[in-house]
């Protein structure tokens, strides 16, 4: 039985935490011993391990700052002291961490890095973004091996950092079926889905990268041809500003900004149109989970993920990142042709049996025992 340690700062409401989550509760136990480190005790996902699993914690307030360099020493120590076979690390954070500690090497087991977002657009701002290449660049090497979530994301990383493509491997997200339909099923208390209006439905966290403020524009551009009302799912920093924008556009009526949803299919089934209006993703799960619920799905052509899951015209549609125009004539394509919706809806839910998480975690299995 091969000893596993996977390493993230917490199990918060995002989609590497769920990704993480689907790979830890599928991963064969009679072939793994499998072990979780997390920086915080903390996230929403803590109650979805399987109780079978080690979890153990460091000091939450130990990750800013200079303190960094306890939070190494103790991380360190920990792997050290239990000699995994395996490392995995989830976020370019983990990462750092991990790879810093292998190069000094403190720790000399194999290790799988996760890279979650394309490297070569990103709006996280400048000194992130400064520090992020620099631990890729300098630190990726020290991996045994760089798990990209995308071709697209594989390609960056030996194109644009000279990493060598055998030392990276791309797989592709997991999307558990049986949970997807089991949550849509649940109830939910909104107005909205009670008429006949039709209801977009966006998800994601509030943050520049997601291009909601786009989508929010093509909403309003569409009122003179067609009423719609678009409902986002979602938490974060541009909260206000979407407020505003909503506020300004004299539209308070047609969006609604619901929050962090813990069980978002029960949305997203009784959507009319699930659209993603991200300007850069790694791999956009919610697009995959709308597929799956047979919801007819538009998309940017964004980095990177959205072509590598759609064939426009086939299984979705596929316009630009960054413009509204051509997000609302999308929408209205859809709204005018039920035809095509109903292609869509059929197609896309094909399309996404090839992400059912049984085959991903295979997949992941192979990858840890080649190591």
């Amino acid at each position: 039985m091969k000893k596993l340690y996977f390493v993230i700062p917490s199990l918060g409401g995002g989609g590497a935490e769920r990704v993480l989550v689907h790979i830890l509760r599928g991963l064969d136990s009679r072939k793994f011993d499998i072990n979780l480190v997390l920086f915080r005790k903390e996230g929403v996902y803590l109650d979805h391990l399987p109780k079978s699993i080690s979890i153990q914690f460091v000091d939450r307030n130990l990750v800013y700052g200079l303190s960094w360099l306890i939070l190494l020493f103790k991380i360190g120590k920990l792997l050290r002291s239990n000699n995994p076979e395996v490392i995995v690390s989830f976020m370019w954070y983990s990462n750092f961490i991990i790879l810093i500690l292998k190069a000094l090497r403190v720790i000399q087991s194999p290790i799988i890095v996760s890279e979650r977002y394309t490297l070569s657009f990103s709006y996280e701002g400048k000194f992130i973004e400064f520090i992020r290449r620099i631990v890729v660049r300098f630190f990726y090497p020290f991996a045994d091996k760089i798990l990209a979530v995308t071709r697209d994301m594989a390609k960056e990383l030996n194109h644009l950092y000279n990493i060598p493509a055998s030392k990276i491997a791309a797989i592709y997200n997991p999307i558990d079926f049986k949970k997807v339909n089991q949550d849509a099923e649940e109830r939910v208390d909104n107005l909205w889905f009670r008429d006949s209006i039709p209801v977009l439905i966006a998800v994601g966290r509030l943050s520049p990268q997601k291009g909601f403020s786009y989508l929010i524009r093509a909403v309003s551009t569409l009122r003179s041809a067609f009423l719609v009302r678009l409902i986002i799912l979602g938490e974060g920093q541009e909260r206000k500003n979407l407020q505003q924008l909503i506020h300004h556009l004299n539209i308070q009526d047609q969006i609604q900004l619901v929050g962090f949803q813990k069980n978002p299919y029960q949305y997203l089934s009784r959507a009319t149109i699930f659209v993603l209006s991200s300007l850069y993703e790694g791999f956009p799960n919610a697009l995959v989970e709308a597929m799956a619920l047979e919801v007819p799905c538009i998309a940017t052509r964004c980095p990177t993920g959205p072509e590598e899951i759609i064939t426009d015209g086939v299984n979705g549609l596929l316009v630009p990142p960054g413009d509204e125009k051509a997000l609302a004539e999308a929408i209205i394509r859809l709204l005018k042709d039920p035809a095509l919706c109903k292609k869509l809806s059929e197609e896309g839910r094909k399309r996404a049996e090839d992400f059912k998480v049984e085959k991903i975690v295979r997949e992941y299995e192979d990858l840890i025992l080649s190591v």
